[in-house]
């Protein structure tokens, strides 16, 4: 199974004109998909006191984060969609990093120490937008993210596509990163 992992709190934005690509197009290849809308799902990104209560023994009280859980180890393959905002992911993607991908489900530790990996996701696909050149944060998307985050808890072959300085783009530029997002997701879907 195919999941999306969408965080954009509105609905007309270039987001969600991506993540309707994906949708359409996943669609198109009769794959089957789950789709975790954060903002729409209302997820809270903040860790509360109970829930931290329970972190050191991989568990949460949140059920949303319980929900997603689930779905999570059902995916094979996954797909976020989401804007850079300040250099990295908004607050509400964050916070499903930390309240979901929780020790003893997403990851152990080794009688060594280290993070083992314990998900099976075999291709990971990042489509973010930002107003800033992509250089100002490149390093965090193609570097730290994939191997500090996603391979860490079992997130393998991430790849990541961005559209840049999306408040001076044209019609056209916008309609050829849709094009991309398409090409892209039905390799995500084929992988």
């Amino acid at each position: 199974m195919i999941t999306i992992v969408y965080g954009h709190p509105y609905d007309k934005s270039f987001n969600a004109a991506i993540r309707e690509t994906v949708i359409d197009t996943l669609s198109g290849e009769n794959a089957a998909y789950s789709l975790i809308d954060l903002y729409a799902d209302g997820f809270d990104p903040a860790v509360r006191q109970a829930e931290l209560a329970l972190y050191s023994q991989g568990r949460t009280c949140d059920a949303l984060a319980q929900r997603y859980m689930k779905i999570l180890g059902r995916t094979e393959r996954l797909i976020y969609v989401y804007p850079v905002w300040w250099g990295t992911e908004p607050a509400i993607v964050k916070g499903f990093h930390d309240k979901v991908l929780l020790k003893d489900f997403s990851w152990i530790y080794s009688p060594e120490g280290r993070l083992l990996p314990r998900l099976h996701i075999g291709h990971t696909t990042l489509f973010t937008t930002s107003e800033a050149p992509t250089e100002c944060f490149a390093a965090y998307f193609a570097e730290y993210l994939p191997s500090h985050v996603f391979a860490a808890v079992g997130m393998g072959n991430a790849t990541w596509h961005t559209f840049e300085n999306i408040t001076q783009s044209t019609p056209g530029e916008r309609a050829a990163f849709l094009e991309l997002v398409a090409r892209e997701t039905l390799r995500t879907c084929r992988a």
